[in-house]
């Protein structure tokens, strides 16, 4: 009898470390004209959670288990019954969705018509995260309509044409110094909070392409209990391989296959600048990039300079396609793993394109080189 109640003060004991990370959310859109769909996002541990409901004269709600600690979540509104004449470029450059902390308690949603300017309240660190964005309302407000100038450019043109790339660049031109502001204010909030949720979410974000210069000290500057999440500690090991790919370091050698399966390693290039270049046929930017990469290839050519490129595809035909499409003429070389290719691996890869200019001992000299910035570091080294 003992041993039963036993398990059973256990079993209970479980169920009441897990209710004590449960979570609930109640929304109110009041100026909704037709129901929609409404998505949650977010994770917990490695899973992605993906929930959804429908408004019903706009209310919703949601129930759920929490992360340990606060995790990055993500509202959404579409429609319930989508416009099949809309693209999905359109759709996803008109999304309507809002980020906030999610953590363990009642969080409220309201609103009028839309998720982008809901008001999202609940939990110590979507507090926080509210500081910090009131702090970049100023900026948020002048870049937000550029923004939303920007939409209709790229629908009408798909991206195309060098009236639309012009107007990007005018647009572009002038989000720039409001983007320096937000990092500005961005790191005085890291400085100020080291041991809030937001800010490890603020080094994350800053991982992506990690500089060790920049991103070292405002990681260091995180608590010592943040410093020991999960998140800090992928963050610590990504880091670790960041500089041992630094300016002025060996570049670490590696062998793939080329599209006719044929191994090729990089220190087979020793004696020539080569372009060591990530990307990815599913890679937009990529593709945007290559027109550049490929002029610089024909500007520099034969001045002891060639281009090694490593495709993070996982289906040859697709890659095969892309390299024939973009008329690609140099070495490419893939595993076909995905974001788990090897190579991308060694030089800690996790947004693309990524690429490393190696000079003829096989050190790296420049990295992350994109349109004229590349030709004009080639010109320098390849006079």
């Amino acid at each position: 009898m003992k041993k039963i109640i036993l398990i059973t003060g256990f079993a209970l004991f479980g169920l009441s470390v897990s209710a004590q990370n449960n979570f609930s959310i109640t929304g109110n859109l009041t100026g909704l004209k037709e129901e929609k769909k409404v998505f949650l996002n977010y994770r917990l541990g490695d899973k992605k959670i993906e929930d959804s409901t429908i408004t019903r004269n706009g209310k919703f709600s949601f129930k759920g288990q929490a992360a340990a600690t606060p995790t990055k979540a993500t509202l959404s509104l579409k429609p319930v019954n989508p416009d099949p004449s809309v693209s999905m470029l359109e759709r996803i450059l008109r999304r309507d969705d809002q980020d906030f902390f999610l953590e363990k308690g009642a969080i409220v949603i309201k609103g009028t018509s839309t998720a982008k300017k809901a008001s999202i309240t609940g939990g110590n660190t979507q507090l926080e995260y509210l500081i910090l964005r009131n702090s970049l309302k100023p900026e948020m407000d002048k870049k937000d309509p550029l923004q939303e100038e920007m939409i209709p450019v790229l629908i009408k043109s798909k991206g195309k044409g060098m009236d639309t790339i012009k107007r990007i660049q005018e647009l572009s031109t002038l989000m720039k110094p409001l983007g320096k502001q937000i990092d500005s204010k961005e790191i005085a909030f890291i400085k100020a909070h080291p041991d809030s949720y937001v800010s490890l979410d603020l080094v994350q974000e800053r991982g992506t392409i990690i500089d060790p210069k920049t991103f070292e000290p405002l990681f260091n500057n995180l608590s010592t209990r943040l410093r020991q999440t999960d998140a800090a500690k992928k963050m610590a090991v990504k880091l670790d391989v960041t500089k041992k790919t630094a300016i002025g370091v060996k570049a670490k050698d590696f062998n793939q296959p080329d599209v006719n399966g044929k191994m090729v390693s990089l220190s087979s290039y020793k004696g020539k600048y080569v372009l060591l270049d990530f990307w990815a046929s599913w890679c937009g930017p990529c593709r945007a990039e290559n027109p550049n990469v490929l002029a610089a290839y024909q500007k520099f050519k034969d001045k002891n300079f060639d281009i090694l490129a490593v495709s993070l595809d996982d289906k040859k035909a697709n890659w095969l396609k892309a390299v024939k499409d973009d008329a690609l003429p140099w070495t490419q070389v893939s595993d076909l793993m995905g974001w788990k290719n090897a190579a991308a691996g060694f030089y800690a890869v996790s947004a693309i394109p990524q690429n490393f200019l190696i000079d003829p001992n096989g050190v790296i000299v420049a990295k992350n080189l994109r349109g004229e910035t590349l030709e004009k570091v080639l010109e320098k080294f390849l006079k």
